[in-house]
């Protein structure tokens, strides 16, 4: 039985550290338009703002937006546009690519809008893309200040507090042993006699 909650033990630190690296890899792999990307993978929590700006999405959702180098006219992309000082995340067709050396530069149809935009090849994030329901929501609140707080700080604590304490129990136990054991050799040696003083 012990052993069984040893193992379930270690299976429950394992999951926090987890998402602990995950979680501390999302506050620290920010890009410069201010969302969490992994090499060629980036989150877009979607807010209620973005909901509006994007089909088929709803508040709460997660994106999971990859890079793609093979874009070519036709294709529907995500980029970054500013809207008051903030970027969000697009979609539209790419109805033509130039290319002067520099970088390239998309001209964009957005779907259902009725507009048009330019954009350089900075700003496009990827042509591919898969949604996760209320995955958003969970992030959200994971990264929130209050829920880093209770939700990763506070478990690592109490794992860090648990491993202290195992630890003080095993060097509190091995003294007692050897206590124990010199206790033992001392009883094992034969006593000497005493040798009688002559008068």
């Amino acid at each position: 039985m012990k052993k069984v909650g040893s193992w379930i033990l270690g299976i429950i630190e394992a999951v926090i550290i987890a998402y602990v690296i995950f979680l501390t890899g999302c506050l620290l792999f920010v890009n410069d338009f201010g969302f969490t990307q992994f090499g060629k993978y980036t989150l877009v929590e979607v807010n209620k703002g973005q909901a509006t700006l994007l089909n088929g999405v709803e508040e709460g959702d997660l994106l999971v937006i990859r890079d793609g180098s093979d874009i070519v006219k036709g294709n529907v992309i995500y980029y970054y546009s500013v809207i008051n000082e903030q970027y969000f995340v697009k979609k539209a067709m790419v109805t033509e690519i130039k290319d002067d050396g520099f970088g390239a530069m998309y001209s964009l149809d957005v779907a259902n809008k009725g507009e048009t935009a330019v954009v350089n090849d900075k700003k496009v994030i990827g042509n591919y893309v898969s949604i996760h329901r209320n995955l958003g929501k969970v992030l959200n609140v994971l990264e929130s200040k209050i829920g880093f707080l209770f939700l990763v700080l506070l478990p690592m604590m109490c794992i860090f507090i648990y491993h202290v304490y195992s630890f003080i129990i095993i060097l509190k136990f091995e003294k007692n042993e050897d206590l124990e054991e010199e206790i033992e050799v001392l009883d094992d040696k034969p006593k000497k006699k005493r040798k009688k003083k002559r008068k």
